[in-house]
Formats: structure tokens, C-alpha cells, sequence
């Protein structure tokens, strides 16, 4: 199906995704919509949806491929890698978490 091009485009896709993702476990954040969690005794999954672009963290790097492959195998998709950019702030990962630095403009 192409969604491309049409008003309801975005709304779409979301409600499609988050259709996927809610049969797979996961919940929609109370605070944001965009922010869907898996939890699983010690198991949990951040997932950070914004327009067609996931931030993806897990737990372990076993149930980060995992959630990877599932996803993949509903939707045609490539993984980027370690987060470096987000909304046009630099991230970095350091000893206690992510720091993230928005730009200077003068």
C-alpha cells in the first residue's frame, strides 16, 4: 500500500506502526505518544518514534536485535547504528547515560 502523498499519510503510518508495536507488547507512554515501552520482567525496550525516524534502546544488546529483527520483518527498515544525531542535537554516549548538545548559533 502507498501511503505517500496523501493528507492522511502520517496518520497512517502511525497508526499502522503503533498497531505493530502494540501486538508485539508494547505500550504507548502516558506522556508522550511518540514513546512506546516493553516490559518484561528484566526486559524493556525504549522505542522513540519520530515522523519515520526510531530511537531504539534496550536492555541488552540481545533484546535490541531481537525488537530489530521483528521490526524488520514487518517493515522494510535499516539500522543505523549508534545514535549520533536527533532533531539537530549532537549525541554522545558517555559513562552514565547520553549527553546531548544542541547547536550554538550566533
Amino acid at each position: 500500500m502507498s501511503l505517500y502523498g496523501l493528507k492522511q499519510a502520517p496518520r497512517a503510518w502511525y497508526i499502522r506502526f503503533a498497531t505493530h508495536l502494540l501486538s508485539l507488547g508494547f505500550v504507548e507512554a502516558k506522556a508522550d505518544t511518540s514513546l512506546f515501552i516493553y516490559r518484561r520482567g528484566t526486559d524493556t525496550v525504549y522505542l522513540l518514534l519520530y515522523v519515520d525516524d526510531i530511537v531504539l534502546t534496550a536492555s541488552s544488546v540481545g533484546l535490541l536485535r531481537r525488537t530489530i529483527g521483528a521490526l524488520q520483518q514487518e517493515f522494510a527498515m535499516k539500522d543505523l547504528g549508534e545514535l549520533h544525531h536527533f532533531l539537530g542535537m549532537e549525541v554522545q554516549r558517555c559513562c552514565d547515560g547520553l549527553s546531548l548538545t544542541a547547536p550554538v548559533h550566533d
